[in-house]
């Protein structure tokens, strides 16, 4: 996927995490900002990505040694992320905003590897195993499909934050709509 889907996944994954775990409005902007950092996260074995072009000295060596979607995009990076995301909410006192922004770096880092899945390209999920996996139905990256799920992302992450922060304008919304509708 490209960067701007990738935040915009995040972002939406981020946006999920605090309706499902009822993160206060504070805590939720450092959460929201982790799982930015998240979602650009695994490319960073790739030097001329976003994040790659801006850390050239930990992008190079990764790139060097793993290659672009090597260990970054594998189930070792997966169980990494789910293992710190775990003692994130087992064993972190969260009133820290900093750990919430672990959380969040978590989120966002699972959503890029699920987007990158979703792609032609795939991801090595057993590295050091080449073979690169993805769902049995893909998009190509910078289609017209990615820009549809830009936009779904984008409304899904600002329904569910409305949902958490502002039901009542839900609530308003769908009533001026039925007193419009004829």
């Amino acid at each position: 996927m490209m960067v701007p889907t990738h935040l915009a996944a995040g972002m939406f994954a981020g946006a999920g995490t605090v309706a499902w775990l009822q993160v206060p409005p504070l805590p939720t902007v450092w959460l929201l900002l982790g799982a930015l950092i998240g979602a650009l996260l695994p490319d960073i074995d790739h030097p001329k990505s976003w994040l790659g072009r801006r850390l050239p000295f930990l992008s190079l060596p990764l790139s060097a040694i793993f290659g672009h979607r090597g260990i970054t995009h594998s189930l070792l990076a997966v169980v990494g992320m789910v293992w710190g995301l775990h003692q994130a909410l087992t064993h972190w006192d969260l009133s820290h905003h900093w750990r919430w922004a672990g959380v969040g770096v978590a989120v966002g880092y699972l959503s890029h590897l699920l987007g990158d899945f979703a792609t032609h390209g795939g991801v090595p999920w057993l590295w050091p195993y080449t073979q690169r996996f993805s769902l049995p139905l893909t998009f190509r990256t910078g289609s017209w499909f990615e820009r549809m799920l830009f936009f779904a992302f984008w409304a899904g992450t600002l329904y569910l934050l409305i949902l958490r922060f502002a039901p009542w304008v839900l609530h308003d919304a769908l009533a001026l709509w039925q007193r419009l509708s004829p």
